[in-house]
């Protein structure tokens, strides 16, 4: 199995899987141990947590951190667009399926549901 770490920058929420929403992605990170991958996940969302006051997360894997002062004039649109930092965790192309001891080790964030779920 293959494990990705996917970086997005773009309009909308990572969990909104819109058509083209790989055109948002900044950076890609490819593993074969979910490990590392898990720890990839964390170091980037630590991070992002230090820089964005705002964070939500859905899915247990599907992280987006933003700043409101950090917005977009959309011309098509006619107004300013929020612009969304999102971290993905990806097992062979689809989203990541933590089970509860991996939820508990490695998944921890502020921000998640209740439940878990959205």
């Amino acid at each position: 199995m293959e494990y990705q770490v996917l970086i997005t920058k773009g309009e909308f929420e990572p969990w909104w899987f819109f058509e083209e929403w790989e055109e948002t992605i900044t950076e890609t990170f490819t593993y074969i141990e979910k490990e590392a991958a898990f720890e990839k996940y964390q170091e980037i969302c630590q991070k992002f947590q230090k820089s964005y006051p705002e964070m939500q997360v859905k899915k247990t894997v599907l992280a987006a951190f933003w700043d409101e002062a950090e917005i977009e004039y959309c011309e098509d649109c006619e107004d300013d667009i929020q612009t969304f930092h999102g971290v993905l965790l990806l097992a062979d192309g689809n989203v990541y399926e933590p089970d509860a001891a991996e939820k508990e080790k490695w998944f921890t964030l502020v921000g998640e549901p209740e439940g878990g779920e959205a």
